[in-house]
């Protein structure tokens, strides 16, 4: 994470405008503008965003537009080896890299590529899973293709399989991909390369009969959550900081502009951790374990009641709070308390959310004090304290 004091001092270029290139299709790209535009509006810089790809003509065109003091460009906006002739001299910061280079040529900001696969290897094999598969990007990026390999060596000797055939978007490739996932293992542990890849694969499983969750537990990334929360089962995801990423991006931006012949940087920023939904939700013998698990899982921090969750399983009160002390060895209360206390280290490790929301978004928007004793029972610290810590 970058950190430098120019972030709290006036920019060189106050008051100027910045171009920002990039294609927001997914969520990654909107949390990286906003960290972008809440950088830049302390540096009193005008962020200008470009919809179109950064290639000579555009640059031109946006130059004699805006007259920028600088460039960033996000990965979404590339589409071949960026030359540095392409900006006319104008310092320049990546969001992501130029993946077709080995050794880069412009400062970039990208992600940790081995933390997604080391928190999904690690979270799918709570299930004993009997072997792990990936399944990529169909247009093949080269994040795409890293993030599976690393997810490779994250689950170890363990049995691994790789999905390479048709687009399962469409119906052939559906098909595909349902007699592949007949072939594997149950139950497998599945890693998607980004959550945007999920619906056909929740087709395919449903193509082929079977169930995403107990027989594949699955993993995203990205935490799109207009994506993960409507699927079914809803989809566990990894979440990365790209709220941060925007802010580490005009740091890199502001540095290059007050020294210009500094080496070039690269600066990795990390994840926040996994988003627990029903797709990693524990196996219980018990289906009215189960439903009352995920129930809990998908709207633990929400205001719910062991009433809720009771009707979740479709039995009584009484009866729902006997099956989780014999098959969970814990109360209804209890698993909703251990639900919010994940919730919020996730949201404790992203600097973007104040400390004092965290209750709010944890499901004590009645009483936050009670949050904070039962965080600090549980942590021996602070939220703050926490925060300095683990961050």
């Amino acid at each position: 994470m970058v950190q430098y004091a120019a972030m709290f001092k006036p920019s060189l270029v106050s008051n100027k405008v910045v171009l920002l290139f990039i294609k927001p299709r997914f969520v990654s790209q909107r949390e990286r503008i906003a960290g972008v535009y809440n950088a830049a509006t302390r540096l009193g810089w005008q962020v200008q965003p470009v919809n179109r790809t950064p290639d000579a003509a555009t640059v031109r065109e946006c130059t004699d537009t805006w007259h920028p003091a600088g460039c960033l460009v996000d990965q979404s906006a590339l589409s071949g080896r960026l030359a540095k002739s392409t900006f006319r001299g104008m310092p320049v910061a990546l969001l992501g890299r130029d993946s077709t280079r080995g050794t880069q040529v412009f400062d970039c900001v990208h992600q940790n590529l081995n933390d997604p696969a080391v928190l999904a290897a690690d979270e799918l094999k709570r299930f004993g899973v009997k072997g792990f598969a990936y399944i990529g990007d169909q247009a093949k990026p080269p994040w795409s293709m890293e993030r599976g390999e690393l997810f490779r060596t994250a689950v170890g000797d363990a049995p691994f399989f790789e999905y390479r055939g048709e687009d399962p978007k469409t119906v052939r490739g559906r098909n595909e991909m349902a007699k592949w996932l007949r072939m594997l293992p149950k139950p497998c542990g599945v890693l998607l390369a980004a959550d945007h890849v999920a619906p056909a694969f929740y087709a395919a499983a449903s193509t082929a009969g079977l169930k995403v969750g107990s027989d594949l537990p699955t993993v995203g990334v990205d935490d799109d959550e207009q994506i993960c929360r409507n699927l079914s089962p809803s989809l566990s995801s990894v979440k990365l900081d790209f709220f941060q990423s925007g802010v580490d991006a005009v740091a890199v931006l502001d540095r290059r502009m007050r020294y210009p012949q500094q080496p070039i940087e690269t600066v990795r920023y990390p994840s926040l951790g996994i988003v627990r939904r029903a797709s990693t939700t524990t196996v219980f013998p018990d289906g009215r374990m189960r439903r009352g698990m995920a129930f809990i899982t998908e709207h633990g921090c929400e205001k719910i009641s062991v009433d809720d969750v009771a009707a979740a399983m479709g039995c009584c009160r009484r009866l729902a709070m006997l099956l989780f002390r014999k098959h969970a060895k814990t109360s209804i209360l209890d698993a909703i308390r251990d639900v919010r206390i994940e919730k919020s280290f996730l949201l404790l490790r992203n600097k973007s959310v104040a400390i004092d929301a965290v209750p709010f978004k944890c499901g004590y928007a009645a009483s936050p004090s009670t949050f904070k004793t039962h965080f600090k029972r549980v942590t021996g610290m602070s939220m703050r304290e926490w925060r300095r810590q683990n961050t």
